[in-house]
C-alpha cells in the first residue's frame, strides 16, 4: 500500500508511517484499495473539520474518512498540536504518538471502532500490533 502525505509540519519524517502501513496485510487481507492519505495539520484546521463533519466544534487528536470508490481506502487527519501535548502527557515521544495515531486513524478506515468496550480493546490490541509494541495497558 502507498501513503500519500501531506505535512504542515516540516519536521515529520513520512518514514515513520510508512513502516506501519507494511505492517497493514498481517491483520486484514484483501484490502480494498492501493492507498491511503495522510494529513499532518494543526489544531484548528482539525477543529474546523471536527466541526463540519462530526458536529464537534473543538479540536481532536486523529479523523479518519473512508472512501468507498477509487484506489485510496480513505485519508486520515492528525493534529500536531494534540499529538505533542498527548505524547507529553504520556511520557512517550511526538513521533511515538503521531504513530499510534496514524495506526489509530487505520483501523478506523478498515472499520473498527470504539464505541463500547470490548471494541475498544480489540481495536487497542490491534493498534498495538501494527505498531509491534506491547499493550501496557
Amino acid at each position: 500500500m502507498k501513503l500519500i502525505y501531506l505535512s504542515k509540519a516540516d519536521t515529520i519524517e513520512q518514514s515513520i508511517f510508512e513502516e506501519i502501513l507494511k505492517r497493514l496485510p498481517e491483520l486484514k487481507e484483501n484490502i480494498s484499495g492501493t492507498t491511503v492519505e495522510l494529513l499532518i495539520t494543526n489544531n484548528d484546521e482539525i477543529q474546523t473539520l471536527n466541526a463540519k463533519y462530526r458536529q464537534k466544534d473543538y479540536p481532536t487528536d486523529v479523523l479518519s474518512f473512508p472512501f468507498s470508490d477509487g484506489d485510496s481506502i480513505g485519508q486520515i487527519v492528525i493534529s500536531v498540536d494534540k499529538a505533542k501535548e498527548q505524547a507529553k502527557e504520556l511520557g512517550q515521544s511526538q513521533e511515538e504518538e503521531l504513530q499510534f495515531l496514524f495506526a489509530h486513524g487505520l483501523l478506523h478506515l478498515l472499520g473498527y471502532d470504539h464505541e463500547d468496550p470490548e471494541d475498544e480493546k480489540i481495536m487497542l490490541a490491534k493498534a498495538y500490533k501494527l505498531l509491534n509494541r506491547k499493550n501496557n495497558g
